[in-house]
């Protein structure tokens, strides 16, 4: 609703460490996000002492779960295990399960055995499940049956078009003459126009990102050479009216992210 008196406060981790020192004063916490490891080296000090056990309880984001081996861990917790399932990416329940599969292989990695206790609002969706029982197979044939239906990779093509310009105004106007544009090419296709998408154009996800506004249409096609055309046309879009007015167009084939 763009009202100034809301913000964004991020994924609570410095809430979650207050809480959990007000219920356990005698445990020693320690927090490591991108804010608490900002400072050079902080992060290993950080790691190093949860290591030599003068830290008890360790919170953080996606960054603690990647490739620390802690023997001695034997409880991990995920809070909101479920948050990355509403992100606009098809491998949005390919990630989670990754996700999850990596954290709860943080515990238990020593003589005795670990337990993960996963928060959700979500439990019956089929990433959750699969990652709760680890078996991918399952995971896999639910995933490749909903790309098929949906049309999307490795059963498409895809072709992401990001716009970003430091007018929000003129951005999102050079993105909607783009998805026109497109849309008048598919139309002199009689036969494969009808096999191309063009979705879009829409506010990216991540609106602004280092300053730029950002928006974005995807070109889906169940073949490269399909939307070979079509990228002339905004490669064309872009040399000739995009740069008077502030805006870079940026092709990303086959994005790994939708954000």
């Amino acid at each position: 609703c763009n009202r100034a008196g809301l913000k964004s406060w991020g994924f609570g981790t410095e809430r979650l460490e207050h809480e959990l020192k007000d219920r356990f004063p005698r445990a020693r916490i320690a927090r490591m996000d991108t804010d608490a490891a900002r400072r050079k080296g902080k992060a290993q000090a950080i790691l190093k002492d949860f290591i030599n056990h003068d830290i008890n309880i360790l919170v953080g984001t996606q960054m603690i779960t990647k490739g620390y081996d802690v023997p001695e861990v034997t409880l991990v917790g995920v809070v909101d295990a479920d948050f990355s399932l509403g992100f606009p990416d098809f491998r949005a329940a390919e990630r989670t399960f990754q996700i999850l599969s990596q954290v709860a292989g943080r515990a238990g990695r020593g003589s005795e055995r670990g337990k993960v206790i996963i928060q959700t609002y979500n439990p019956s969706h089929y990433a959750i499940q699969a990652a709760v029982s680890q078996d991918y197979k399952a995971l896999y044939e639910k995933e490749i049956q909903l790309r098929e239906q949906l049309g999307f990779p490795p059963f498409a093509y895809l072709v992401s078009l990001k716009l970003q310009g430091n007018s929000r105004e003129n951005t999102e106007r050079a993105a909607k003459q783009l998805g026109e544009r497109l849309r008048k090419t598919l139309k002199k296709w009689p036969k494969k126009g009808k096999q191309i998408a063009v979705l879009g154009p829409v506010e990216a996800p991540i609106a602004k990102l280092r300053g730029k506004h950002r928006w974005q249409i995807l070109i889906k096609a169940p073949r490269p050479y399909l939307a070979q055309e079509l990228l002339r046309v905004a490669k064309k879009s872009s040399e000739y009216d995009f740069k008077s007015k502030g805006v870079q167009l940026i092709l990303d084939v086959d994005p790994y992210q939708m954000m």
